[in-house]
């Protein structure tokens, strides 16, 4: 019986690849970097409406690196407070504000990109409609935060693809 080359190599493929995944399944969950995403969760007092089908992978993961090398994030504080209408008004209607501010985030997010955190909400926020916000509303929301944890202010504003994203860190205090 003779095997094909392509043959051969799709089932070295998927050999190496059921392989890497028995391994990993088997590897304690400290010893990766995925943690699971943020997730939508009502408190006793949200406001809820109508059902909305949810289009979120159950399995997907986030990788957050640690940057503690990378200059800390600054916010404009009128660009917070305008961040902070945002939330009010959009986010609030999921969100308590304490799963954003205080202890948990800190310790979630401190040290790592701010871009994966402004990505990671564009992407997937509002959980109903995710992106539809203006780019301004995100980096504002962004803002309110980096100022609701005790963030340096400074004298300009988060700009989506720009250092002030990219090349920055949280650096954060719980309130």
């Amino acid at each position: 019986m003779r095997v094909s080359r392509s043959t051969a190599v799709v089932g070295t493929i998927i050999a190496i690849g059921c392989a890497s995944a028995s391994r990993n399944a088997s590897a304690p969950a400290s010893a990766t970097a995925a943690r699971p995403p943020l997730g939508a969760r009502l408190t006793a007092d949200a406001p809820t409406g109508a059902p909305v089908p949810l289009r979120i992978d159950p399995n997907a993961r986030v990788v957050r690196s640690l940057v503690p090398n990378l200059p800390a994030a600054t916010y404009w504080p009128a660009q917070a407070d305008r961040g902070e209408r945002v939330f009010s008004g959009t986010c609030a209607a999921c969100h308590a504000r304490s799963q954003f501010i205080g202890q948990t985030f800190v310790e979630n997010w401190n040290d790592r990109k701010v871009s994966d955190f402004y990505t990671l909400i564009r992407s997937t926020m509002p959980v109903n409609n995710p992106g539809t916000l203006k780019d301004e509303e995100y980096l504002a929301v962004v803002s309110y935060l980096l100022k609701a944890n005790h963030a340096a202010a400074g004298r300009d504003s988060l700009v989506g693809d720009s250092a002030s994203v990219k090349g920055r860190r949280f650096a954060l205090t719980a309130p």
